[in-house]
């Protein structure tokens, strides 16, 4: 079944079968720079897509049904790409320090990749995620880190 979302196929997008709505296919996203996936604020959405509206970004993006919900949840190639993508977004963060702060745009992304990996994967991959999250940040970056970002994390 084909799931449609900001004129795409989210499904295909997400087996790297068919690009984006700016023609960016799986892959093109994977090799972005540091750089680019710092100030690129319109993929986030596509490589871990939720069953809710984004606050942050008003493009409409998100799974709309059960359906597609199942769909994507069904498709061994998708979850494997997701779980992909978070180990690339979980490099990200390894190389940079610079989100290590009271608040940062990044923290949103990364409930994001914590939810939808729990709604389209497993448990055990979101739990995962999170834990390889927390080793990245020893004590000393840990205590700049608002408490409330932190606990929200764990118990997403």
């Amino acid at each position: 079944m084909d799931y449609n979302l900001f004129g795409m196929n989210i499904e295909k997008f997400l087996s790297n079968k068919e690009p984006d709505f700016k023609n960016r296919f799986l892959q093109d996203i994977w090799n972005y720079s540091d750089e680019q996936i710092e100030h690129t604020h319109d993929f986030i959405q596509l490589l871990f897509p939720l069953d809710e509206k984004s606050n942050a970004v008003s493009n409409g993006i998100y799974l709309d049904s059960h359906e597609a919900i199942f769909s994507l949840k069904a498709n061994k190639l998708v979850k494997e790409n997701i779980v992909k993508s978070s180990k690339w977004f979980l490099l990200f963060l390894a190389r940079n320090s610079h989100w290590k702060r009271k608040h940062d745009h990044n923290y949103l992304r990364i409930t994001r990749i914590i939810k939808s990996l729990r709604l389209l994967v497993s448990d055990d991959e979101a739990d995962l995620f999170y834990e390889s999250l927390i080793k990245l940040i020893d004590e000393t970056h840990k205590s700049k880190i608002n408490l409330k970002t932190l606990s929200y994390w764990e118990n997403s």
